[in-house]
């Protein structure tokens, strides 16, 4: 079952021209349509609210001291029941049986279907020059957070698994417009994304969302996932490093416990062996502390002998036996 999620904010113009639009694009298709509208002033939950009594499969979510058309989508998709989630503006700028391709992708084994402006085919209409040159800039820099690759990752029109969603939904952090960018930068990589070719229709009634505040935010959005991006790599890279200086000091260390391994053994063999260069340390008038023990055996011990600051004299290789307590140096 397809759930069409339709966030809104002062649609009531527009919203039931859409929905009627809805109901005989899908009348085939079983489906479920829940409108999220964060407390319209212009009464567009209660224009769907009426359309809703006759028509059993709409739904409406005011939500109430709560904005943003990411947060609004998230909520649509939480309380979805279908097993394909897709989501489309309310103001008549994408074409409904646009749906029908973005489902029938997924029903093919897309994991993810999105229609494109930016792709062959595809067109942003007649957008004025300055939001052209914002929309081209944002799109670079989104294209370099997506996980997967894609021409158009701020599109407001595509369609989902419901599952792949539900499996990174507690990693995505819906703020501002662009909640398809969320998506693609937690998705695997693996993630099977069919774009389809999307014309941009202009808007007919009411007024663009698109504001300074909305450019702050998904400025802010792209910086928390280039940072997201950057610590992961560094903890992975750095996750690398400890395992490669974990083995190189193995190679060195494992060999050094295997030659001494006969003092974690043998409880006897360890007191003779402190004995033993105790009585050799006294003896030399040498310092524990300068002793490297390097190898043991039943019946003796192998020693390097260093005075660490106090001399520029090299390391002496030494033996003693354990039986006599003889010392047997090499210079």
């Amino acid at each position: 079952m397809l759930s069409l999620i339709l966030p809104t904010y002062n649609e009531a113009q527009n919203v039931m021209s859409l929905l009627g639009h809805l109901d005989g694009v899908l009348r085939d298709t079983p489906h479920e349509i829940i409108v999220v509208d964060d407390d319209s002033p212009d009464g567009t939950a209660n224009v769907v609210a009426e359309f809703a009594r006759l028509h059993r499969r709409v739904k409406v979510l005011p939500r109430r001291g709560k904005k943003g058309l990411s947060s609004a989508v998230v909520d649509g998709f939480d309380a979805a029941h279908g097993t394909v989630l897709a989501v489309m503006d309310a103001d008549l700028q994408h074409d409904a049986l646009l749906l029908l391709r973005l489902l029938a992708a997924i029903e093919q084994g897309t994991d993810l279907s999105i229609g494109s402006r930016y792709m062959e085919g595809g067109s942003i209409g007649d957008w004025v020059v300055d939001r052209r040159i914002i929309s081209s800039t944002g799109t670079f820099f989104a294209r370099r957070l997506a996980r997967v690759p894609v021409t158009d990752p701020l599109g407001g029109f595509f369609a989902i698994r419901a599952d792949l969603y539900r499996s990174i939904r507690p990693r995505l952090r819906p703020t501002g417009f662009k909640i398809l960018l969320e998506i693609l930068a937690h998705v695997p990589s693996s993630t099977r994304v069919l774009e389809i070719p999307l014309i941009f229709r202009m808007r007919l009634h009411g007024q663009s969302k698109l504001s300074l505040g909305v450019h702050v935010t998904f400025a802010y959005q792209v910086l928390r996932l280039a940072l997201s991006r950057a610590l992961e790599k560094i903890t992975a890279y750095g996750s690398r490093l400890f395992l490669c200086c974990l083995l190189l000091g193995s190679f060195f260390i494992v060999p050094r416990l295997w030659s001494i391994g006969l003092l974690y053994m043998h409880a006897s063999l360890r007191h003779e062996v402190q004995a033993s260069l105790q009585m050799v340390a006294d003896r030399q008038g040498w310092l524990l502390s300068d002793i490297e023990l390097t190898a043991v055996t039943p019946a003796s011990v192998s020693i390097l002998h260093r005075v660490h600051l106090r001399s520029s004299t090299p390391p002496r290789s030494c033996s003693i036996d354990l039986h006599t307590s003889l010392l047997s140096c090499v210079d």
